[in-house]
């Protein structure tokens, strides 16, 4: 894996220096047509010489790869964290230390460091990319799936061979479910539910991103009363997808059967948090935590929640490591700010766009009333490619991109 292309990552403009002159950001120009060119010694010489380029995050980093283009591994990653000291956004940084990481065999700490530049830069075709390979070799195949799915969403070099490599094994997989999918619809009509279940199995066993089918075959394997078998795709949908109140009350159901009753109460607390009072089921499910509120007094039981969850992080299981460190805060009926700040963290992990889409958002009115358009527009064309569908956050987006191009335009053409 190579370093990324700081150039392309962040542009040379993004190098600010404090007292307005240009003599420093001529010199990191200078820095940058050494490194570019090879010069890797005579870049150094001039960077790590001047006070002003080594307060930059992007000096840092550029040192940082002028020494690792030099075979300086322990020079460089040193750089790469002081980068991300002085700035904690520089996601370049988060990218190199974890290719380095990956270099040494060291998996679970590289895709820590991609996942932390993933949540500055979602869109980094490189890190999606680093990540889908990553976690194809830990055999996470839902998440090396979601992963090269991004990586062929948000490539603009789609000429590469890389590129056409990953297309063709994705759409030869997905031509390969759409042909089961037909043979289900013929067994349908003949009600054979093994045959179906056969071929969900096959679907998701050719491509791994296919939330409708996990959910299809927890309900087949629940009719033929394979608890564990259910509650395992079950969880698959909770754990990767969006679920509803009434995945949460089949997850509870299926655990109490199996006589699993931590989990049991959990789940029943997640689905009464959710369930609209004085319903029914509200009132069902009440008594159900009721009957299980014994779990509460078991130090042990709910012990095992957090230890399990540490586990998880550790194997950058973040979904699973989410689920047991709220399972423990609502066995424990406590807060902790510090297990709170590590679930949220990690649900960025799992999902960043929307997190990245909301900062943007509230950046735009500032740009705005400060008259910064181009900036404004980049924001704007960065929450359109991450989000999707028609949200508030897009809509704005649009209208407020057209009027920084009509206002640009009319400076352009009128001198407004």
């Amino acid at each position: 894996m190579e370093n990324t292309d700081i150039n392309n990552a962040m542009g040379l403009s993004a190098v600010d220096f404090d007292d307005g002159e240009s003599v420093s950001a001529d010199k990191i120009k200078r820095v940058y047509e050494f490194y570019t060119t090879g010069r890797y010694s005579e870049a150094l010489s001039l960077a790590e010489n001047d006070s002003q380029i080594n307060s930059t995050a992007f000096g840092h980093v550029l040192i940082g790869n002028c020494y690792r283009s030099l075979n300086d591994k322990n020079k460089a990653i040193s750089h790469w964290k002081k980068a991300v000291e002085i700035s904690p956004l520089e996601y370049t940084a988060y990218i190199n230390i974890g290719n380095e990481y990956y270099k040494d065999g060291n998996l679970n700490e590289a895709i820590y460091n991609w996942h932390l530049a993933c949540t500055i830069m979602p869109e980094n075709p490189t890190v999606n990319l680093n990540l889908a390979n990553a976690y194809n070799r830990k055999n996470s195949r839902i998440k090396a799936t979601k992963y090269f799915e991004k990586y062929l969403l948000y490539e603009k070099s789609t000429k590469s061979p890389e590129y056409h490599k990953i297309k063709h094994a994705l759409a030869s997989l997905t031509a390969k479910v759409e042909f089961y999918a037909k043979k289900v619809e013929e067994y349908k009509l003949k009600k054979d539910l093994k045959s179906i279940a056969a071929l969900y199995l096959k679907m998701i066993a050719t491509y791994a991103n296919l939330p409708a089918i996990y959910a299809n075959i927890a309900e087949i394997f629940y009719f033929d009363k394979n608890y564990e078998k259910s509650l395992e795709f079950y969880l698959l949908v909770y754990l990767y997808y969006p679920h509803t109140a009434k995945m949460l009350l089949e997850i509870a159901n299926l655990y109490s059967i199996l006589g699993q009753n931590s989990y049991a109460y959990v789940y029943y607390k997640r689905a009464l948090d959710v369930l609209p009072d004085g319903t029914s089921y509200y009132s069902k499910v009440k008594s159900k935590l009721s009957s299980l509120a014994f779990v509460l007094k078991d130090p042990e039981i709910i012990d095992s929640h957090l230890q399990k969850a540490k586990e998880s992080e550790k194997d950058n299981d973040y979904e699973l490591a989410i689920d047991e460190y709220e399972n423990y805060l609502i066995l424990s009926e406590s807060e902790n700010p510090d297990i709170q700040q590590l679930i949220d963290k990690y649900k960025i992990f799992a999902n960043p766009e929307p997190f990245v889409i909301n900062v943007l958002y509230n950046q735009i009115p500032d740009l705005m009333n400060r008259k910064k358009l181009h900036a404004c527009v980049e924001v704007c064309d960065r929450i359109m490619l991450l989000g999707q569908g028609h949200t508030k956050e897009i809509m704005y987006a649009m209208k407020c991109k057209a009027e920084c191009r009509r206002i640009i335009v009319a400076r352009e053409q009128f001198g407004v």
